[in-house]
């Protein structure tokens, strides 16, 4: 068993760095999609890193309910591996799904407490979806921050928001609720999220960036429905501390951070 296991981890490193650099190679992925089901159907080497390798693969290629499919395929084999549940966490932030983000990116965090590299990771992850509080809560884990570079804002963009929000009396469940409600509303108008972040926009507020295979001016009338549908639907969307905003897929830059291997 000891080449379908290098293979499946040859696959995942691949399939990792084109996701990282938003890059790809259509004939390679194919290949890979085409090797790692045949392994499944072979019940040989790691079922649970070939269902992530797929996962990553409908990612790429924009598929989400079959990524969604194989991240849940891949975590029922494995819900105790750090591998599996860091990337999970990472994908679903990615693809704008912050319920199944946040569940894996907990579980995640759960496992990490004993290694500071993981729990900042891990931090990482449930910053993507705005659960700020619990990523200063595993960054408390001894010497994570030690591990951070100088010219690394996480730390300081974690303190900061913290105190933005909970000074407005912003709490996560409605951070959260603000999310799902502006992806579902992305998703309404037909475009699919094909990346999502958050960023620090100024000081005092943060913009969370929702990339969609569109021009501008699609992006510009699915913003407006976004402002609109959050008004609608809340009381107080706090527009002052968060929006989100749709993007081309075309203006994504990589920003550099690693995804959990």
């Amino acid at each position: 068993m000891n080449l379908p296991k290098s293979a499946t981890s040859e696959w995942l490193s691949e399939v990792i760095d084109m996701t990282i650099t938003a890059s790809g190679n259509e004939f390679r992925i194919k290949r890979i999609e085409r090797e790692a089901r045949a392994l499944l159907q072979k019940n040989a080497g790691q079922p649970e890193m070939c269902w992530l390798v797929l996962s990553f693969i409908a990612f790429l290629e924009g598929n989400r309910g079959d990524c969604i499919r194989c991240v849940e395929a891949a975590s029922a084999l494995a819900n105790h591996d750090v591998t599996i549940l860091g990337n999970a966490a990472t994908l679903m932030c990615d693809l704008g799904e912050p319920e199944l983000g946040a569940k894996y990116a907990r579980q995640f965090a759960a496992l990490s407490h004993s290694d500071p590299r993981l729990a900042i990771n891990a931090a990482r992850a449930l910053y993507g979806v705005l659960l700020f509080e619990e990523a200063a809560d595993v960054m408390c884990v001894r010497n994570a921050e030690s591990l951070l570079s100088q010219d690394d804002g996480f730390l300081r963009d974690l303190s900061d928001t913290i105190t933005l929000f909970q000074t407005a009396g912003v709490h996560a469940e409605l951070r959260q609720a603000l999310l799902e409600s502006a992806t579902s509303i992305v998703r309404a108008t037909g475009c699919e999220i094909r990346r999502a972040r958050p960023v620090r926009y100024f000081e005092c507020t943060m913009r969370y960036e929702l990339f969609v295979e569109e021009s501008a001016s699609q992006c510009a009338s699915v913003n407006f429905a976004i402002a609109e549908g959050l008004v609608e639907q809340f009381e107080e969307a706090y527009p002052e501390l968060i929006t989100f905003v749709c993007r081309p897929l075309a203006s994504f830059t990589p920003r550099g951070i690693s995804i959990e291997i």
